[in-house]
């Protein structure tokens, strides 16, 4: 690379796979720490009472580890965008958190905990390594290319990268932070779901294509794949069934368009009571353990009320359920209150597996309207309502394609497309990177025109 001493390439090409490593154990430890707990509560369902404890414990492991306790993806994201480093204890607090919440019964998933651990642990591998920059991106401390920040869904997020040419461990970061946090979230990632080339583009979109962490893309695809090709050989990881795939046509088309445009909506409304229950919750009151019992009551009262044992933990089951063509009904919107209830009042967990397993269910519904496949109407809903809620489309595409094959590329490049254009801007994410960069480009051609005489 240009500018680059041949040392700090070596660096960071040991750094990547070092970082590949240590993403691949920590998914299998999640793996391992996540399902002993659902197959506990699943053994013992009066672990689903316990929720409220299990979920007022999970916000004390944080306050012991002096973690914030509104801590979410989107906030370690923003953490990430601004070059802060991301604490080595994020790892272990979202690790145990996650487990107390699936141990209750709790709809929450295990993948963004996957996203916390990665950024934790890639930040902590960087720093004896002294990573620099390798691309000369930034000058004197700020950006060379004058973008100091980009805005998230609740507001400005601007870069609060530290000046000077230091790496991580020498001082200030000059954004390794950012980009040693996206690889070790990407390398954590592809492991978990065995999709090397998602995951980048994810953590890539995350970041809202910050220099810093984009063009250090080489060595983050090397991370993914050290880590993807670990968790093959061990075969531990969120292994999601292949579907029949038909050949594109008119029927299918018309499928693909049908179920996305329900995406879009459906996956609208689902962010928007997520976000605002988080917002008008901490309104209130920042009682958080208040919040969090109330959730663990609600969502054992839930349970227990319409015998919803089955929609309890990350929703693997339900996923593999729909994947299998024997979903349908209205069986989405139970999964999307529970996970509501559960994200909305604070309870520790993540939200892509039970998001994928809502946009399966909804998929496989839509079969009413569309007379279509079950099991590939559950992986286009799939696909197409994780880019309406992540606003990440090139990842929702790059992941479908590579969970369930090439060969659907056409029609899941066209669920996106639909979901992604008709779905909110703001997704439980911020804002998505595309949507940015069109607004700046507008901005920049209202400075010309304003410019001309």
């Amino acid at each position: 690379m240009k500018g680059a001493s041949s040392a700090q390439v070596l660096r960071h090409g040991v750094f990547a796979v070092a970082v590949g490593v240590v993403g691949a154990a920590a998914s299998v430890v999640l793996c391992l720490v996540v399902g002993w707990a659902y197959d506990l509560v699943c053994a013992h369902g009066w672990l689903l009472y316990l929720l409220p404890i299990f979920a007022v414990a999970s916000l004390l492991l944080y306050r012991a580890l002096r973690l914030p306790l509104d801590t979410t993806t989107h906030t370690v994201i923003n953490d990430i965008c601004a070059d802060r480093p991301i604490s080595p204890a994020l790892a272990p607090g979202i690790l145990l958190g996650t487990a107390l919440s699936i141990l209750g019964g709790a709809s929450v998933g295990k993948e963004a905990a996957a996203l916390h651990m990665g950024a934790s642990l890639g930040d902590l591998v960087a720093r004896p390594l002294k990573l620099r920059p390798l691309t000369g991106v930034w000058k004197g401390g700020s950006r060379a290319d004058g973008a100091g920040g980009t805005s998230g869904g609740d507001g400005a997020v601007g870069s609060a990268g530290a000046s000077g040419g230091a790496g991580i461990g020498g001082g200030a970061s000059g954004g390794v932070h950012a980009y040693a946090a996206s690889c070790g979230m990407a390398a954590c990632f592809a492991a978990l779901f065995f999709a090397p080339l998602g995951s980048t583009a994810f953590v890539i979109e995350l970041s809202r294509y910050d220099r810093s962490v984009w063009r250090h893309a080489p060595f983050m695809l090397l991370a993914c794949f050290v880590a993807f090709g670990l968790a093959s050989i061990i075969g531990i990881g969120d292994v999601i069934p292949k579907v029949p795939l038909p050949a594109l046509s008119w029927p299918v088309v018309g499928q693909c368009v049908v179920i996305a445009v329900a995406c879009a909506l459906v996956g609208t409304v689902y962010i928007q009571i997520i976000d605002g229950a988080q917002r008008l919750t901490k309104r209130i009151s920042q009682n958080y353990y208040l919040w969090a019992a109330l959730g663990g009551v609600l969502m054992a009262v839930l349970v227990t009320l319409f015998d919803w044992r089955g929609f309890e933990g990350t929703g693997a089951n339900l996923l593999s359920d729909a994947l299998a063509g024997r979903a349908g009904g209205w069986t989405f919107a139970v999964k999307a209150l529970l996970t509501i209830v559960c994200l909305g009042l604070w309870l520790r967990g993540g939200e892509i597996m039970p998001t994928f397993t809502v946009g399966a269910l909804l998929g496989a519904s839509c079969t009413v309207m569309t007379q279509g496949d079950p099991a590939f109407s559950a992986a286009v809903g799939l696909v197409a309502f994780f880019a309406a809620m992540s606003r990440c489309p090139v990842t929702a595409f790059l992941m479908g394609c590579e969970i369930f094959g090439w060969a659907a590329a056409p029609a899941f490049a066209l669920a996106v497309a639909v979901s992604f254009s008709l779905g909110r801007d703001v997704g439980l994410y911020g804002r998505g990177a595309i949507g940015i960069l069109k607004r700046a480009t507008s901005a920049a051609r209202a400075r010309l025109v304003v410019k001309k005489p």
